[in-house]
């Protein structure tokens, strides 16, 4: 009977896995966002840029396209980024979003694993915070931790490089923390992903539990019995920090946040789910805190 078990779950994890790795993966095209109210005008709107300098997987009119629909409906000016990060440019947007980053010319998902950011730019992201700009960063399962490594330990961010399965965080069970963030939130489901640890000041929001675990993989997705397993106990997939003048929000999954579909087979993930209901007011409040309106 544990075999059996440790196939269906295995299975279920693949399942998660295949459906982030599949090249039929767009964005929903149907996404509407539930929000009616703009929390900011033309004359006080934030300037979000969405990275797509760096290989993203996830971009403004491409899987991030509800994403950044959301962002909009509150209000915000949102721009795609194709330019190479330097403290000059930075300065011109408020939140810079980098969600799943790779390694420059990666055609598939074989390692080695190279750096998408170099020394230099994650100086200027590093300074730019430090002087009042906001980061959103996500980094999903393997080898998205690994290629962001720089940056995420720039910030004192140590990733796991492996899959975890989809989790629901609760407020009644404490595993989603309360915080100016999750306040009116009481529950947010993630769809797989990677987790980190965090630094002694950063405040946790996504607190994995007993049950949680990492299948790393040397070569992503490729996972049979023998993969190894890693306990995520008190592992986090959400978490926020405040740098000199700055603050950083850090994602280990970024389907929390967007809304996609598997062509092939109609089905959807993310924002629309059963469980994430309140997904999309939490994302509002990460980039409410974020612009320092609470």
């Amino acid at each position: 009977m544990k075999s059996i078990c440790k196939t269906i779950l295995l299975g279920l994890l693949l399942i998660g896995v295949l459906s982030c790795s599949d090249s039929d993966q767009q964005p929903d095209p149907d996404f509407v966002p539930k929000n009616i109210n703009k929390t900011f005008s033309k004359l006080n709107s934030p300037v979000v840029i969405i990275d797509e300098a760096h290989n993203n997987f996830l971009t403004k009119k491409g899987r991030y396209k509800p994403f950044s629909q959301v962002l909009s409906s509150d209000g915000y000016t949102v721009k795609s980024s194709k330019e190479k990060f330097t403290l000059t440019y930075l300065k011109q947007a408020d939140i810079l979003v980098v969600a799943n980053a790779l390694d420059k010319n990666r055609q598939d998902w074989n390692p080695p694993f190279g750096d998408a950011f170099d020394k230099g730019e994650v100086e200027a992201v590093k300074q730019w915070v430090s002087q009042g700009g906001s980061l959103f960063l996500v980094a999903d399962h393997t080898p998205f931790p690994k290629v962001i490594e720089k940056l995420s330990s720039a910030f004192g961010f140590e990733f796991s490089n492996g899959h975890v399965r989809d989790a629901l965080f609760r407020l009644d069970n404490k595993s989603l923390i309360e915080h100016s963030i999750t306040q009116g939130i009481t529950q947010v489901k993630t769809f797989g992903g990677s987790a980190f640890q965090i630094p002694e000041s950063a405040q946790p929001l996504l607190t994995l539990g007993k049950g949680a675990t990492s299948v790393v993989p040397e070569i992503p997705f490729q996972i049979n019995g023998k993969t190894p397993r890693v306990s995520m106990n008190g592992w986090y997939q959400g978490a926020v920090l405040e740098v000199g003048e700055g603050r950083v929000a850090v994602f280990s999954e970024g389907m929390t946040f967007s809304s996609q579909v598997t062509v092939s087979t109609g089905k959807k993930y993310g924002l629309v789910s059963d469980g994430a209901e309140q997904n999309e007011q939490f994302l509002l409040n990460v980039m409410h805190w974020l612009s320092k309106k609470i």
